[in-house]
């Protein structure tokens, strides 16, 4: 299987995950997260890692979104990674978007062959762009008592 793991401080990752519920209408066994919360410890956060990731066999990837470069989050699921002999066939990307979740879960390619791709970071990089509200018309003859 090819899972997408969101890492995050505080409960990012989890929000990500319940809102991604809602769009694909209920959970996915290729969808999990690990949040770093206010007050945990390296060791408790990293003993979570490693209960998530329990799962996974040689045979599966993983693609880890994690919400900032060089992060706690980061730099402990990474150990944790790498103590469970799951480096070679896990990618990371830093930064993580709903647009970008959504394409890696929906796209026939495995996530870590698939995340290689210059197009699927340069499509990542587009999901963020300014919204520009159109002139709005003024509210009409409201009567005032």
């Amino acid at each position: 299987m090819n899972y997408v793991l969101l890492i995050s401080h505080g409960n990012l990752a989890e929000a990500m995950h319940n809102t991604l519920k809602a769009f694909f209408v209920g959970d996915r066994p290729d969808l999990l997260h690990v949040c770093m919360e206010e007050g945990m410890s390296p060791d408790q956060y990293s003993e979570n890692v490693a209960r998530v990731l329990s799962k996974i066999t040689e045979q599966d990837r993983i693609t880890v979104l994690a919400d900032l470069m060089g992060g706690s989050p980061l730099t402990y699921a990474s150990w944790v990674i790498n103590e469970m002999g799951l480096l070679e066939q896990t990618s990371f990307l830093c930064g993580m978007n709903l647009p970008m979740i959504v394409d890696l879960l929906t796209d026939g390619e495995q996530p870590a062959v698939h995340v290689q791709k210059n197009s699927f970071l340069n499509e990542a990089r587009n999901t963020i762009r300014p919204f520009v509200l159109p002139p709005l018309e003024p509210a009409c003859c409201v009567e005032t008592i």
